[in-house]
């Protein structure tokens, strides 16, 4: 086996970029309504639903 060459940290960082790149434009990234609006709106709303706990049987 020859030696080992290690990327030096910005060859990793372009290499890793240009891997986000091609995926992207092989597969963009949803940006519908639903994902983006609906949800943090509806974790929102349900974060301001008062907690009731359940009644115990023996009271």
């Amino acid at each position: 086996m020859g030696p080992v060459v290690t990327p030096s940290p910005e060859q990793h960082r372009e290499r890793l970029a240009t891997v986000r790149r091609t995926l992207e434009s092989l597969h963009p990234v949803p940006t519908d309504t639903y994902i983006t609006d609906d949800i943090p709106l509806l974790l929102t709303r349900l974060s301001q639903i008062p907690v009731v706990r359940e009644r115990s049987g023996n009271r």
